[in-house]
């Protein structure tokens, strides 16, 4: 037998389609067997071999079928790698046109009609809360008022103690705590907060928390250099050396206490342990006349962790409520120093960083000073959060422990309408003028600029927006990036607070006239107010009468006086009625004295709805007690 030949590409083809045919019409006659050739097959195969090779037709076994498929995979060349196919997008002019951006939102509904202010609106709670959403919202106030009240602090004759805390600036902070928090009183103004400005934006104005508020609530330190840290927190291996050199912390139960806390942290009941334990072992050697090294040693150690816990608990209290951070052991370090430390500008801004937070839709819990939050909230707004005024309470205490507040509800509803419809005359603005001989005003509380609390923790504070609480007549203020500057980091902060007096200073000129009436403003304030930001957070009653911006101004100039409005128009009206009237006349008597009631509508309106809200509340609360009073008789 002849050595057999590879077949071409087109013979291939036609064997392939001649083996179809073979196979449909071997499917009709049967086969012969496995290993036996159809006659039509071969007369198939005979054909294909014509026309590829005019030599002749050779048999094929099995065996040179193989060898020639093996020397023709050996001749091909080895197959070119794959290109990765790129992604195409399908793009159906017709059926699928590509999306269009919505346009930019210019104005919102209720306010602001102009972005230049508040360019980050649409970002802010108000904006769903206006839309009737969100409307059970609350934030959980962290408050650490009890962890303070209960702390078993040493006596007063451990003079060595005492001397020092003293000394430190912050002792005061152990009067200013509260057992209980309003959760829908704090909710309710952190969602008129704005973090562009750093105030509140209410329908009478701006208002904020200020360094002299700082200064008259707690009496804690407001000048010297901020706390300058970089970032939130230290390292581990950093705080370890801390708490082993600065609180005689143990090494093997400081690093079992940081991976419990996930962090350079230090909770309250582990820091409160190593204080008692440091008294003690201070006790110890004092009375077995140990070194005086070794005493004085355990001395500071236990002081360091009393006015950590302190400062932890207060004025730097965060989301967990459960730890202090370690980096504020920084500057404990010595404590002749640190009182030269700004803990009150520093406790500001870590309060506004976390009203930044609340004033967005997704925030649930809050942290910083709330007792702070609410002794300001208490001292400026006569009707807002129940509170008792302390009978004991003398001047030389912070202004915060005057009050006593009660617990009031978590959800917010309340309040939300009680300060949109607030009135002039419940604003307190310059609260603190029988205490200023125990607490003077301070210069630097007209720094205008950035304030922080290390690098991560900036805010702006812009006393030239709230004039009103310096007593002066407010005017429209300038654009907050004229005073918080941008592209400051924490040096050039630190430097701008040291030499205020040169660029960051409200000078007599931008603070203007003295107010006649504390809530004195320059013509066209509250329009402009309205124009530019969201001073009420629910939309109009459909009940109520329709207020104007204008109007708006003419109602909060100056009170209402309903006695007085009445008198005016009666008097005209009987003039009027004396003399002799034409139809014409008549008609424009009766649309002025129409015109002069209208503000009077407006307040009595107001009075109405604030009345009858009361009212509801205390119906809800005699029915619950004539429930329990039944529940109670029927057992019987």
């Amino acid at each position: 037998m002849d050595e057999p030949r590879p077949e071409d590409a087109e013979s291939q083809e036609e064997n392939e389609d001649v083996e179809e045919n073979i196979s449909e019409e071997g499917e009709e006659e049967g086969e012969e067997g496995e290993e036996g050739v159809d006659e039509e097959a071969e007369e198939a195969d005979e054909e294909a071999d014509e026309e590829g090779d005019d030599d002749g037709e050779e048999e094929i076994d099995e065996e040179a079928e193989e060898e020639m498929e093996e020397e023709e995979e050996a001749e091909q060349p080895p197959p070119e790698p794959k290109k990765p196919r790129k992604k195409v997008t399908r793009v159906t002019q017709g059926r699928n046109p590509p999306r269009v951006k919505p346009p930019p939102v210019t104005c919102y509904d209720g306010g602001p009609s102009d972005l230049s202010l508040l360019p980050g609106f649409g970002k802010h709670v108000a904006v769903p809360l206006w839309k009737g959403e969100l409307q059970s919202r609350y934030l959980r106030v962290m408050n650490n008022g009890k962890k303070i009240n209960n702390f078993k602090i040493c006596p007063k004759e451990y003079l060595w103690f005492w001397n020092v805390v003293n000394a430190s600036g912050l002792e005061t902070l152990r009067r200013t705590n509260y057992n209980h928090t309003d959760w829908g009183l704090l909710t309710a103004f952190a969602e008129r907060w704005h973090p562009e400005t750093g105030t509140f934006h209410l329908p009478i104005g701006e208002m904020t928390i200020t360094l002299d508020d700082v200064s008259s609530l707690l009496h804690i330190p407001i000048t010297g250099k901020m706390l300058d840290h970089n970032g939130t927190s230290c390292t581990k291996e950093d705080g370890e050396e801390m708490c082993v050199e600065y609180l005689n912390f143990p090494i093997s139960k400081c690093k079992k206490e940081f991976q419990k806390m996930k962090g350079a942290h230090i909770g309250f009941k582990a820091l409160k342990d190593l204080y008692l334990d440091n008294l003690k072992d201070a006790l110890k050697a004092e009375r077995l006349k140990k070194p005086a090294e070794d005493v004085e040693f355990l001395r500071e150690c236990t002081i360091r962790c009393y006015l950590l816990y302190l400062i932890g608990a207060t004025i730097f209290t965060n989301k967990s409520m459960q730890y202090v951070d370690v980096i504020f052991l920084t500057y404990l370090r010595d404590l002749s120093l640190v009182n030269t430390w700004n803990w009150g500008a520093s406790g500001l801004a870590y309060l506004y960083n976390y009203l930044d937070a609340a004033s967005r839709p997704r925030c649930g819990n809050h942290g910083g000073y709330n007792c702070l939050f609410q002794a300001w909230i208490m001292a400026h707004f006569k009707t807002f959060g129940g509170r008792f005024v302390d009978e004991r309470y003398t001047h030389d205490n912070p202004y915060a422990a005057r009050f006593l507040p009660l617990k009031g509800p978590k959800f917010p509803g309340q309040h939300r309408s009680a300060l949109d419809t607030m009135r002039m005359d419940e604003v307190v603005f310059c609260p603190y003028e029988e205490h200023r001989q125990t607490r003077p005003f301070q210069d630097i509380s007209w720094y205008t600029g950035w304030i922080m609390c290390g690098s991560a923790i900036i805010n702006p504070h812009l006393p030239e927006r709230v004039l009103r609480q310096f007593g002066h007549v407010q005017s429209i203020p300038r654009h907050p990036d004229v005073s918080a500057k941008a592209g400051m980091n924490r040096f050039t902060i630190a430097d701008a607070f040291a030499s205020y007096l040169t660029a960051n200073y409200v000078t007599e000129e931008m603070r203007g006239p003295k107010v006649v009436r504390a809530f004195d403003t320059v013509p066209g304030y509250i329009p402009w107010l309205y124009r530019v930001s969201h001073p009420k957070i629910l939309p109009p009653v459909e009940a109520d009468p329709p207020t104007h911006a204008n109007l708006e101004e003419d109602n909060v100039s100056g009170e209402c006086d309903v006695s007085e409005v009445t008198k005016k128009v009666r008097a005209d009206l009987r003039k009027a009625l004396d003399g002799q009237l034409n139809l014409a006349d008549a008609l424009v008597v009766i649309e002025k004295a129409y015109t002069d009631l209208d503000p009077v509508d407006a307040y009595l309106v107001r009075r109405k709805r604030r009345r009858d809200s009361g009212e509801g509340t205390k119906k809800r609360k005699k029915k619950k007690k004539t429930t329990t009073e039944d529940a109670g008789t029927s057992s019987l």
